[in-house]
């Protein structure tokens, strides 16, 4: 039974829900792997290689920084997502039905948001130019993105809307962020020979405690309420909001919205449209989206793999609590496993599942520890992504101690 039976909650989700979001996993592998598209849209390489002597191609590659991410880096997965946003706040805004998940959590903070994310990736690329390493051809890929997913949107989400913390986020943000990342990048995972997002999530970490704690000491950073969108619904009941949830539509919309939950959007439309939009740039040419590593097909199956998984056993979480970390692996454990295994079925499905069993627990266990202080003077986002490098350390470790991978 998909519902509850009786008087006994069910804790886990839709088990029609969980088929349906996987099979649109492998609908999407198998039709993307037929449509394997050859032309001269953006190749990456030729983006890289470009990025310091073109303008074009640098803001190439500051619009494919927004869907660093998902490991897709695509001009038009990066442009369809945002588009996705607004679509979504907007009909928040104006309390439609169709709006899906509350778009930043309904706080009416995603222009606020969004501006965080386009003025510290501007300081990051423009500003303090760090991209300039790539004309070295030394290196094929830089960290630049991470402001995007980091301390910048979080910090407009605790501060609440004010040009003080706008500004002041952006660019401490984009001031450490990279240098961090790319000494963890370049110095220690050789070493430990684990995926590279380990650096990227890792830095995430220590500048979402770090710059919030200086931020705690500037005299000007004052917080001030976030607009909450009140819809006027009625308070549901637990079991009404199980009910509801447990419908098999539910589990595929949530996993269509962890694929934006990093950039804290946390919505469908997001969601279908970065598909929708990663898909077109695979479908123009396949030597562009994933860093041209021709694995997208995978990337993507892994990813619904985990979104599922993680749903499916965590529903409680989401009925109880309102939130879960189920998309954890979706941005880390997945598409990273795939990217150093290989983009075969085995693959995609051994690190999909033991991402989504392993990332909301463990999300929740380390920000519950890792955080000392009151939990409102920290983003959760610090255990998220703190979970994204134990997780993907773990998982990827398995699967070189395994002889099939």
């Amino acid at each position: 039974m998909d519902n509850q039976s009786g008087s006994f909650a069910r804790k886990t989700g839709s088990l029609s829900g969980f088929f349906l979001t996987i099979a649109v996993g492998f609908v999407l592998y198998f039709t993307l792997n037929l449509f394997h598209g050859a032309g001269n849209w953006f190749q990456y390489d030729v983006v890289v290689a470009n990025v310091e002597t073109s303008l074009f191609y640098k803001l190439a590659w500051f619009t494919m920084n927004f869907t660093e991410a998902q490991f897709y880096a695509g001009v038009f997965a990066s442009l369809f997502m945002v588009l996705g946003g607004i679509i979504a706040w907007r009909l928040d805004v104006v309390k439609s039905t169709r709006q899906g998940f509350d778009i930043c959590y309904g706080t009416n903070m995603f222009p606020w948001v969004l501006a965080s994310q386009l003025l510290s990736l501007g300081f990051t690329i423009f500003i303090f130019r760090y991209t300039h390493l790539l004309g070295t051809g030394e290196y094929t890929w830089l960290p630049t993105f991470i402001t995007v997913v980091a301390v910048p949107p979080s910090l407009m989400l605790l501060y609440g809307p004010s040009y003080r913390a706008l500004f002041t986020g952006s660019i401490l943000s984009a001031l450490v962020s990279y240098p961090i990342a790319f000494w963890i990048m370049d110095r220690i995972i050789p070493v430990i020979n684990v995926p590279g997002v380990v650096a990227n999530v890792t830095t995430m970490a220590i500048t979402g405690i770090a710059v919030v704690k200086v931020c705690h000491l500037l005299p000007w950073m004052k917080k001030v309420p976030c607009p909450i969108i009140d819809k006027d619904e009625p308070e549901l009941t637990e079991d009404e909001k199980r009910k509801a949830m447990s419908k098999p539509s539910w589990s595929l919309r949530r996993a269509l919205a962890d694929f934006t939950e990093a950039l804290f959007y946390g919505n469908e439309i997001a969601g279908a449209f970065v598909i929708i939009g990663v898909s077109i740039d695979w479908i123009l040419n396949a030597g562009h989206p994933g860093y041209g590593s021709g694995v997208l097909p995978a990337i993507i199956l892994s990813q619904f793999i985990a979104a599922a998984v993680g749903i499916y056993l965590y529903f409680d979480k989401w009925v109880v609590n309102g939130f879960a970390g189920t998309f954890v692996p979706v941005v880390s454990v997945g598409p990273a496993c795939v990217l150093m295994f290989g983009g075969t079925i085995p693959v995609a499905l051994f690190a999909g599942i033991m991402g989504g069993v392993l990332g909301a627990p463990i999300a929740e266990y380390l920000f519950d520890r890792l955080v000392a202080t009151p939990e409102e003077d920290y983003h959760p986002t610090v255990g998220n992504v703190s979970a994204m490098a134990v997780c993907t350390i773990i998982v990827s470790v398995v699967m070189q101690a395994l002889p099939w991978f």
